[in-house]
């Protein structure tokens, strides 16, 4: 009832004023590329993103960025098809030598663009950094590892203080720098012209309105089909829809489910993707309300994830109550089920202070889904006030404790495996840090401590319903399903689960 409510209540965009829009973007963007210009095969690929990077340092972002710096980086080691880690990449074998001991082969003959070794130094440093660096996102990671060392060219040796089963696959985030030029230029220099390994190099930029990448013609892989790729950003989704429909982009990405479907009527082909990309609300244990495991509950109880699947997303989304179900299609053993009368009952009279934090613009209906969660727990009796942030701001702050309440944010598991998120968002050194358990931290250790993934699963089941059904910290929300339109004639686009893109195939 509320959602629908809502719903209603949204200001509609007009068309005209979003074609306004749209064109004034384009002017600030350079201008587009007439119809005649357009040719097929190789050319300059045009990607319209919903916001612009908040940094192409990889040592320091958000793998939300990671569409246009992988493009020029690549990860130590790739995966396939089943995300699972493979030996294509930089890494090419890895031997866990004893249990606290993994030694790695690194591709030999490989170099940067700038002509510094790729070399097993580099893949070194790279992990040196992911773990002491003050700023890394992946900083939590890899707290047990005690050692790292390039006995020769093409070997890395990492140890850890206890076993962990896992090293390989984090390696599969971990995008590889030059030692050297970053060193040299630091984290906001290397983001402002990176330099990697990849099938496309750096090319220019125009502060505010565009990021461009070439074709790599040294690139030790199999070479992009195209000549680069601009990246530009428009927030507005009714923006995106209509740069798409005049062709003036040739992908547009992150359309929410009604462009996507105005764009399917309008004959444009938009394809939609299940991603492992969950959207989960964080309640803050450490300060009040949510110090209270009473009004954690009533909480949890009043979201109805369901009808915010149904009355936003017209079903296009996936309501998802688990954690640590990290792949698209699992579900956990134990969720949550909405229960608003209880929910009431729970919260009495007191009317609690409840402040929801949320990344304005950085993900489909953002806004929506916040004003949706909000008005489920005034109706069970907080009293609630917004606070929209950029997502950098709201990503310092929460790293930073000082987001008390609910932030509401997105959960990447650029690692499939549940450990990315007990790292990052369960134990008590965590990003969020928001549920400090003993408990919590005893059994994600057992769980890295097993042989391998299979015989970790039935602790991570175990933590999923610690942090999400016992102690209420978390309320997952939805996995979401991304669209992105291609203008005619534009083939090629690989689009993976984890949020990441290969442009090396498309063409125009």
């Amino acid at each position: 009832m509320m959602i629908t409510k809502f719903l209603r209540s949204r200001r509609p965009l007009a068309v005209a004023a979003a074609l306004a829009v749209a064109s004034a973007s384009l002017t600030a963007c350079g201008g587009s590329d007439s119809d005649d210009a357009r040719s097929s095969g190789s050319a300059t690929i045009r990607a319209l993103l919903a916001a612009q990077p908040a940094t192409l340092d990889p040592i320091v972002g958000a793998r939300s960025a990671q569409i246009v710096w992988a493009t020029m980086l690549e990860p130590l080691i790739n995966t396939d098809k089943d995300l699972a880690p493979t030996d294509t990449g930089l890494v090419t074998s890895w031997t866990r030598t004893d249990a606290t001991t993994w030694t790695f082969k690194v591709r030999p003959d490989i170099a940067f663009s700038n002509g510094e070794k790729a070399d097993a130094a580099a893949v070194a440093n790279t992990i040196t950094l992911t773990r002491d660096a003050a700023a890394s996102q992946l900083k939590s990671y890899f707290t047990n590892v005690t050692a790292i060392e390039a006995p020769d060219a093409t070997t890395v040796v990492v140890k850890t203080k206890t076993p962990q089963y896992n090293i390989p696959d984090l390696l599969t985030t971990v995008y590889l720098v030059p030692p050297k030029y970053y060193q040299e230029k630091g984290s906001e220099g290397f983001a402002a012209a990176p330099v990697g390994t990849g099938p496309y190099v750096w090319a220019g930029a125009n502060a505010g309105r565009d990021i461009s990448v070439k074709k790599n013609p040294d690139y030790w892989g199999t070479k992009a089909t195209n000549d680069g790729i601009t990246f530009t950003w428009a927030n507005e989704a009714a923006q995106r829809l209509a740069l798409i429909q005049s062709k003036s982009v040739d992908i547009s990405f992150d359309l929410p489910p009604a462009q996507a479907s105005a764009a399917k009527s309008a004959g444009v082909d938009v394809v939609s993707t299940e991603t492992a990309m969950k959207i989960i609300a964080f309640l803050d244990s450490t300060k009040a309300p949510f110090d209270d495991p009473k009004l954690r509950e009533a909480a949890a109880l009043a979201i109805d994830r369901d009808a915010i699947v149904k009355g936003i997303f017209d079903g296009q989304a996936v309501a998802d109550a688990g954690l640590l179900n990290v792949k698209p299609g699992q579900q956990p053993s134990r969720s949550v089920t909405a229960d608003p009368a209880r929910a009431k009952e729970l919260v009495g009279s007191a009317a609690p202070a409840v402040q929801i934090s949320y990344p304005a613009a950085q993900y489909t209906n953002i806004e929506e889904v916040a004003q949706a969660v909000g008005g489920s727990l005034e109706q069970a009796g907080f009293k609630v006030t917004y606070v929209p942030l950029d997502y950098g701001t709201l990503v310092k702050r929460i790293i930073g404790r000082q987001v008390p309440g609910i932030s509401i944010f997105a959960g990447v598991p650029n690692v499939a495996v549940p450990d990315y998120f007990v790292s990052g968002f369960l134990k008590t050194k965590s990003i969020t840090g928001n549920c400090p358990d003993p408990k919590i931290d005893e059994l994600a250790q057992q769980a890295l401590e097993q042989d391998g993934a299979e015989q970790a699963a039935p602790i991570y089941d175990q933590l999923n319903t610690i942090g999400v059904v016992d102690k209420h910290c978390y309320v997952p929300l939805y996995r979401q399903v991304f669209n992105y339109a291609t203008a005619p004639g534009v083939s090629g686009v690989v689009f993976g689960p984890l949020n990441t893109v290969d442009f090396t195939k498309t063409t125009r």
